[in-house]
């Protein structure tokens, strides 16, 4: 066999893999829409996770509609709000400054585990803890 067919034979079984587990993953998620829920998911919680570049990060967000995010040792204020069915979070300074408004997925049997969509398409998942720190 030629390495172009088993390049492309390769890139076919990978590309069939990948689209099952996606498939599999997504019936384990069920969509935030409820905006007392969202509020329940941001009011007094803290949200532990990883950035786009892999760096751990913590954020924190009050029941007041203030945040703050900790990354690379490094604190950043955000604030939040309901719009709809999304949670927009505005950040003054730091990673990712300006207002992005997110989508949420809980997972089915660890409602623990969130996986936040942008319409930009950068996706983050993380876990939701009861508390936050004074900020």
């Amino acid at each position: 066999m030629k390495s172009t067919s088993i390049a492309f034979v390769t890139a076919a079984l990978i590309s069939m893999f990948s689209t099952s587990v996606v498939s599999q993953s997504s019936k384990d998620w069920v969509d935030i829409k409820d905006p007392k829920e969202l509020r329940a998911l941001f009011s007094d919680k803290t949200h532990r996770g990883k950035d786009t570049r892999g760096n751990p990060y913590v954020a924190h967000f009050s029941s007041d509609g203030r945040g703050l995010l900790v990354v690379a040792g490094q604190q950043y204020p955000r604030t939040w709000d309901i719009k709809g069915s999304e949670v927009c979070i505005t950040a003054a300074t730091g990673p990712a400054s300006g207002t992005t408004c997110r989508t949420f997925e809980r997972h089915k049997t660890n409602r623990n585990d969130i996986v936040g969509r942008a319409a930009n398409g950068w996706t983050n998942q993380f876990t939701v803890e009861e508390g936050i720190p004074k900020f």
